[in-house]
């Protein structure tokens, strides 16, 4: 939905060797655009005989496939294409690879929780490639695309590098404490905690001083930890664990610092990943809890939430979650979880002069959810920006616009299609 701007952003995934004070960010790999919408992320394994790796590491849900009616069930086909273009326009690596996901159940193609893991491996000298990486139904039209830039960089022994960051999750302790790649670097109470794993690249034996740091957008240190450790190989990984329960909803940046133990130069790098739902965004301010369940609470619900007692709240909560819950033989309460999930996006992408669940897009996304289509113009000839969202599954379509310039957008039209 806003990938149109998110294509903008668009970052190198590796560190490099520098001063502490130049750390690169790494903001990940950008959303797709097209039909089909899926997370990517981007790990490079810097040349160490000539060619270097890079990791194509993505996520997608069968809620965003096609699947097909099949004699045992449903069924989607899909082709993944991976290409390395160098600055000149010339293909220097790429490869496609088939892949078919079957669900026994109509519910199970419509499934979030359910989807496609996958890793893709492309070889590449030293360098700074555009990687194209597009999914295509092998049974319709739709597809989705992602860009994004990808360095290469040749290792020397002697030197001191970072690799790139890749993010794990991992479910409430409770659910076993598995965890699995996330290439899309979303968490919240859904998936609470985080694993980040560092590759460091010097010479076997070095002593180190590790220096983590998790920060907000505007630098604030809101946890550290540091650790010495021993090289154990020109190749070794470090991990890093930590809940974001006790994190805002919004972006967040690790910072990793790396220095030889005896006195150095340092390097670092800093990788940004989102916060969607927290305990801290929700549930401190009844009043603006009651203002958000509106959007999606019927008018009898609110009133048995403000009516009860204050000693009864919490038990007044637990039964209009119960209430809604469409799978109560599940763990997970799934409306709980979306909702959470559509107001800690809302408040991340559509913030301007009042918190993004306030402004009509924000409510509009907590409503509705994500959009099945999307039309954007930068500016017209009143130089004006719109957008128009469609919904074909509830037959409507919601025309914004922002008027002033300022990137705050009003729903001017709702209309049926």
């Amino acid at each position: 939905m806003r990938a149109l701007v998110a294509l903008l952003l668009l970052a190198a995934a590796l560190a490099r060797v520098g001063p502490a004070s130049a750390a690169q960010v790494d903001a990940g790999t950008p959303p797709s655009l097209g039909d089909i919408r899926f997370a990517t992320e981007v790990v490079v394994t810097p040349a160490m005989a000539g060619q270097g790796r890079v990791e194509i590491r993505y996520a997608v849900s069968n809620d965003d496939l096609v699947f097909l009616r099949t004699a045992d069930g449903y069924a989607s086909r899909y082709e993944i294409t991976a290409v390395l273009w160098d600055g000149g326009g010339r293909q220097v690596s790429g490869d496609s690879w088939r892949r078919r996901v079957r669900a026994s159940s109509y519910a199970e193609t419509n499934s979030r929780a359910a989807a496609v893991r996958d890793t893709l491996v492309l070889g590449a000298p030293p360098g700074s490639y555009l990687l194209r990486l597009e999914l295509q139904s092998l049974d319709t039209d739709a597809r989705g695309l992602v860009e994004r830039q990808v360095v290469v960089t040749a290792y020397a022994p002697g030197s001191l590098v970072l690799g790139t960051v890749s993010f794990e999750r991992g479910g409430p302790a409770a659910a076993g404490g598995s965890f699995e790649p996330n290439p899309s670097r979303d968490y919240g109470e859904e998936w609470p905690n985080l694993r980040a794993h560092v590759p460091v690249y010097a010479d076997s034996g070095s002593l180190l001083r590790l220096d983590f740091a998790v920060e907000t957008d505007k630098g604030a240190v809101e946890e550290s930890r540091s650790d010495t450790v021993r090289q154990t190989a020109a190749i070794t990984e470090h991990a890093l664990d930590l809940s974001v329960l006790g994190l805002d909803v919004g972006i967040h940046y690790l910072r990793i610092r790396v220095k030889p133990a005896a006195g150095g130069q340092a390097v670092d790098v800093k990788a940004q990943f989102r916060v969607l739902t927290s305990p801290r965004s929700w549930g401190e301010d009844f009043e603006k809890m009651i203002a958000q369940i509106g959007y999606v609470a019927s008018r009898e619900e609110v009133e048995r939430l403000t009516s009860a007692p204050e000693a009864e709240r919490d038990a007044a909560w637990a039964e209009f979650w119960k209430g809604r819950d469409p799978d109560p033989a599940t763990e997970e309460n799934e409306f709980r979880a979306e909702f959470l999930r559509r107001l800690g996006y809302a408040n991340m992408h559509f913030r301007s002069t009042v918190d993004g669940w306030q402004t009509d897009m924000g409510r509009v996304y907590i409503q509705y959810g994500d959009p099945d289509d999307v039309e954007s113009e930068p500016i017209d000839k009143m130089l004006h920006s719109w957008e128009v969202w469609y919904y074909y599954r509830d037959h409507k379509k919601f025309s914004f616009v922002d008027t002033e310039g300022f990137g705050e957008f009003t729903l001017v039209e709702t209309s049926r299609i």
